[in-house]
């Protein structure tokens, strides 16, 4: 099976830059499991030496987490990778909440100039007919 070159060059950009979030610590193993040593796993690993002391290993490619373009990746205390995506309801819910709220502004200021040119209105023919 062969890929067009027009597809392959499409899809070279999302495989390269698919995975961008990495975990950022190596941890120690057995009595050694509070250790840790800052590594970014993007470049390098992780392993532990024969007494369980963590150690970053270079030049080693590991696989990351594709967090998407509305997401951004963050780490926990142990320097575990995640991705933290905005909740779009909540989005969604406010741009809502806003429209209703400058609608119910709208109405209320539009009925409230009705109100003062009736009462204006009323007065003219009050005075008018007080007039004749």
């Amino acid at each position: 099976m062969t890929l067009s070159l027009p597809l392959l060059l499409a899809l070279l950009p999302s495989l390269a830059s698919s995975y961008h979030c990495y975990d950022q610590k190596c941890w120690g193993i057995g009595t050694k499991n509070s250790t840790y040593v800052t590594c970014n796993l993007e470049w390098n690993h992780c392993k532990s030496d024969n007494v369980g002391t963590p150690l970053c290993l270079e030049h080693f490619d590991t696989v990351g987490i594709m967090c998407g373009d509305q997401c951004k990746c963050e780490y926990d205390v142990r320097g575990k990778a995640g991705c933290h995506c905005p909740n779009k309801y909540i989005l969604i819910l406010a741009v809502i909440l806003v429209g209703i709220s400058l609608s119910g502004i709208s109405w209320f200021a539009y009925y409230r100039c009705q109100g003062r040119r009736n009462e204006d209105r009323n007065t003219e023919v009050y005075v008018n007919e007080l007039e004749k």
